[in-house]
């Protein structure tokens, strides 16, 4: 899929039906987040677009209901690409998944794929999942992505320390299609 992943306030203002003021207003109360590129733009996430309409009830436009949410799986096990592929396969919506091996590919994919949610295994060849989750909430251009970690050490520590680096939530390996179910609900992807 080739969709637009982030808008103009011009843009978003055409969705709403208001003024481009009215949306920067909006992004100025921390109504919907922002995010502004190296030019100093402000821009809008489409996930983040599309949460706002829904929280107030406002129609999404064609454009925007057509679209698989983005989903970056970083994991150097085929097997468990696979699992995480049919159980997105099995949730009833539309996924655009894309795939990172590693901490040097995650981290090409976030900025080209620019995905909503990325499932991450917290050990990676390179640079770890700690690693990367902290470099995704440290950029304002990635920031409000959805994190959920993976790991097959079930340790508390390893735990609150993804999640003090920015994870929603962390699956213990091995995992069944009710706790992946139920960690995208979490981070609040809409399951039908």
């Amino acid at each position: 899929m080739d969709s637009k992943q982030s808008f103009s306030t011009s843009e978003v203002a055409r969705f709403c039906h208001v003024t481009p003021d009215t949306v920067r207003k909006w992004a100025e109360a921390g109504r919907i987040p922002v995010f502004k590129t190296p030019g100093g733009h402000r821009r809008i996430r489409r996930d983040d677009l599309i949460q706002f309409l829904q929280e107030n009830g406002m129609p999404l436009g064609g454009d925007l209901k057509a679209d698989g949410m983005r989903v970056l799986v970083v994991d150097d096990e085929p097997a468990i690409v696979a699992l995480i592929r049919r159980f997105l396969d099995d949730c009833g919506r539309p996924f655009d998944i894309s795939v990172a091996t590693d901490g040097f590919d995650a981290g090409h994919q976030l900025g080209v794929f620019q995905p909503s949610v990325v499932i991450l295994d917290l050990r990676l060849p390179g640079v770890d999942g700690f690693e990367i989750c902290r470099r995704i909430k440290a950029s304002p251009a990635s920031a409000t992505t959805k994190i959920i970690a993976m790991t097959g050490i079930p340790d508390a520590d390893i735990n609150e320390r993804i999640m003090n680096l920015g994870a929603s939530t962390c699956l213990k390996k091995p995992f069944t299609s009710a706790d992946f179910r139920q960690a995208l609900q979490l981070v609040g992807v809409d399951l039908r």
